[in-house]
């Protein structure tokens, strides 16, 4: 019985499928596969940005609270005024050292291994 099976299997294996695949369908296929990664890759960045000033502002919140004497010695420069642009320069060259992370190593990497 299992043989009549498998020959049946291989007789309907060697029929051609009577449709063909339009010339553009791989092209149409890999341009869909780039459009969603570039949407994960937004989508990513958007939630690297997000919790990146999440964590400076968690972090600014828990200097201030817990040490205020340290903010205190920026007096001179009027308040904490100075640190909002210094954590944001901070928090700009984590997001592009990530960026050229991912562009320079981890992209040659994988195309490296395929």
């Amino acid at each position: 019985m299992t043989k009549r099976i498998e020959q049946l299997i291989d007789e309907a294996l060697r029929i051609e499928p009577s449709f063909q695949l339009r010339k553009d369908f791989k092209d149409r296929v890999v341009q869909a596969i780039r459009k969603k990664e570039k949407a994960s890759q937004r989508k990513l960045y958007m939630w690297m940005a997000l919790g990146t000033l999440i964590i400076m502002g968690f972090g600014y919140g828990v200097i201030s609270y817990f040490l205020p004497s340290m903010l205190e010695s920026f007096k001179g420069f009027r308040g904490s005024s100075q640190i909002v642009p210094l954590a944001v320069l901070i928090g700009i060259i984590t997001i592009v050292i990530q960026y050229l992370d991912k562009r320079l190593v981890k992209d040659k990497m994988l195309t490296s291994n395929m």
